[in-house]
């Protein structure tokens, strides 16, 4: 057993032998306790924040465990692949039944089989597109992140060195109190006043000197942007990302600010829609907002009235049309109907309700579901989200962590890949159907959907994967020994590609967001190396409430905050490190 000591930043081992036992405490609910002979080291419920990672090459599983005060992280190398296999199942096993409060044998084999690949951490892909000819601008990305990976294992193989030299004669168990008992010290984002007195010495980092930058940048903004200043004021909360004139949109409270892109792929404020009020002069807050018909309009949701959506035309800054969809029949989320639908004039948009998808249409009278158009389920799927390709095929998650994928609106299915068991946040699809994202609260789930040995290269959404060829699902992650610095749960907001509506199979970088963070994968690296961990990152001084990219390229990234709109370069992203993920205090890390 191992335990991940932040100031040196390596695993240090607390015993040398150890037994794991998952003990079921109540109906579908899970403890894990890790002991030895001599002592307990953690128990603790098995649930997502766990952010458990399973590696079948190292025989090794790593997760978090947090207290009232800080974070920590946990590895254990199993003695053989047999112990492996235990651990793998059991622990997924018992992760799936208190989830989906349903028992393990309730799901296929072939479901089965697909849970465990999505708990692992090294489960191989298909090979990427051929049609991704790397670009100087990739290349370069990449060429970097290698002179990183050599300089670090330069300093892994000095600092072993030294470790080899001092030999620490403490017992197993000293070094596990030591670790736990060491003052966590604060855990936060760094504030505008310890980075300049950081920026005073020679040691500061790149890293410190961008948040000073965005503290500088901050200010500006919020005033541009008219933003109240007591206790009670309205933030930040929603953002659309427009194709057309460089705009962008930020809803705050019952209040939309816009905001203008530069050539230089800066974001600056322009105006400011001061009242979201319905055609009766109604104010309320949007709880959707969807740019529509070619930017010209806004389609609007508020939660209090969930069967109605509103029309906000933009150029006169005003709603001028309610839609009420359907008297029965409340809509929980819309989508395009297809990947860029808004950049075209049609009209119609694709709702969801609890257990329907269907097509929307205002220019109906009274009932606004087109009926050919419509699926309904006769149980509840509690579907929360969903993504369009360019071709209109459509993915929708649920809440149970199903995803469907649909060749079309109007037909059941063709594919139905497993539930987890968490409520998928966010989807996003590639415009050719290829790779679909789907967001859970602590991880993302990348799913290939191409049909394996298919000589027509069809995928999922064309027709149903064989039932013993479910894809090979990718969980896109944080490491638990980076939310040790990090210090709190993972709580990742809806992930997106980059848009590439000039270029079919384009979409190569995933951008997200948890608390003060913003976290991005490179696509090509994820399915070349087949690491779900190889991630860039960037710490802001504020939480994170929205993210995209600019529209068409990835180059920019908009990044909302509480009290801010801010626009930073891909580029400016990094591994990440003790420096960019925690603070500093009286000048050394704790």
């Amino acid at each position: 057993l191992y335990m991940f000591d932040a100031p040196s930043g390596e695993f240090v081992q607390v015993a040398k032998e150890v037994a794991l036992t998952v003990v079921e405490v109540g109906k579908y609910e899970y403890y894990m306790n890790v002991a030895s002979n001599d002592r307990s080291f953690t128990s603790q419920v098995i649930e997502p924040e766990m952010n458990a990672v399973f590696n079948h090459d190292h025989g090794s599983l790593i997760w978090n465990y947090f207290d009232q005060n800080r974070a920590y992280s946990f590895s254990m190398v199993t003695v053989d692949a047999k112990h492996y296999e235990a651990l793998h199942q059991g622990m997924t096993r018992a992760a799936y039944e208190t989830l989906n409060q349903e028992s393990w044998n309730k799901a296929t084999v072939a479901s089965q089989d697909y849970i465990l690949d999505a708990y692992e951490e090294d489960v191989d892909m298909l090979p990427e597109p051929e049609m991704w000819a790397s670009d100087e601008e990739d290349e370069e990305y990449e060429e970097e992140e290698e002179v990183e990976e050599e300089d670090d294992e330069e300093e892994d193989e000095d600092e072993d060195e030294e470790s080899d030299k001092e030999e620490d004669e403490e017992s197993d168990e000293d070094e596990i109190d030591k670790i736990f008992n060491r003052a966590p010290g604060s855990q936060g984002v760094k504030t505008s006043r310890e980075v300049e007195t950081e920026s005073e010495s020679e040691s500061e980092s790149e890293s410190e000197s961008e948040s000073e930058d965005e503290s500088e940048g901050e200010s500006g903004a919020e005033s541009g942007a008219g933003a109240d200043t007591g206790s009670g004021a309205a933030k930040n909360s929603k953002l659309a990302v427009g194709y057309k004139h460089g705009r962008s949109f930020v809803v705050r409270g019952s209040r939309i600010g816009v905001f203008r892109h530069t050539d230089g792929d800066e974001i600056v404020f322009d105006t400011s829609i001061n009242h979201v009020d319905d055609t009766r002069g109604r104010e309320f807050t949007p709880s959707t907002m969807m740019l529509h018909e070619q930017d010209s309009a806004l389609v609007l949701q508020d939660a209090q009235r969930p069967n109605e959506l509103f029309k906000m035309d933009l150029e006169y800054g005003k709603v001028v049309e309610e839609w009420r969809v359907h008297e029965d029949v409340p809509t929980v989320a819309v989508a395009p109907t297809t990947k860029y639908a808004q950049m075209t004039g049609d009209r119609t948009l694709v709702g969801l309700s609890h257990n329907m998808l269907y097509r929307i249409d205002p220019r109906l009278r009274d009932n606004m579901i087109v009926q050919d158009q419509q699926q309904a389920y006769v149980t509840k799927s509690h579907f929360t989200t969903a993504a369009a390709t360019e071709s209109g095929a459509v993915a929708v998650g649920s809440a149970k962590g199903e995803i469907r994928l649909f060749d079309r609106l109007g037909v059941r299915a063709k594919t139905v890949l497993p539930a987890l068991g968490e409520p998928i946040l966010g989807i996003d699809v590639t415009s050719d159907g290829r790779y679909v994202v789907a967001t859970c609260k602590t991880y993302l789930l990348l799913v290939d959907t191409k049909l394996p040995d298919d000589a027509n290269g069809r995928t999922g959404f064309m027709k149903a994967f064989p039932q013993a060829q479910k894809p090979a699902p990718k969980r896109l992650q944080l490491k638990p020994e980076h939310v040790v610095y990090m210090g709190a749960p993972i709580s990742f907001t809806p992930a997106k590609f980059n848009q590439a509506p000039d270029a079919q199979g384009s979409e190569k970088t995933i951008v997200t967001s948890t608390g003060p963070f913003v976290v991005t994968w490179n696509l090509r690296r994820v399915l070349g190396t087949g690491r779900g961990d190889a991630y860039h990152i960037k710490q802001y001084q504020d939480t994170v409430v929205a993210d995209n990219f600019r529209f068409g390229q990835d180059r920019s990234i908009v990044v909302t905050l509480p009290n801010d709109v801010q626009s930073v370069k891909r580029s400016q992203l990094a591994k990440p490190t003790r420096e960019s993920l925690m603070i500093r205090s009286s000048g050394s890390l704790l």
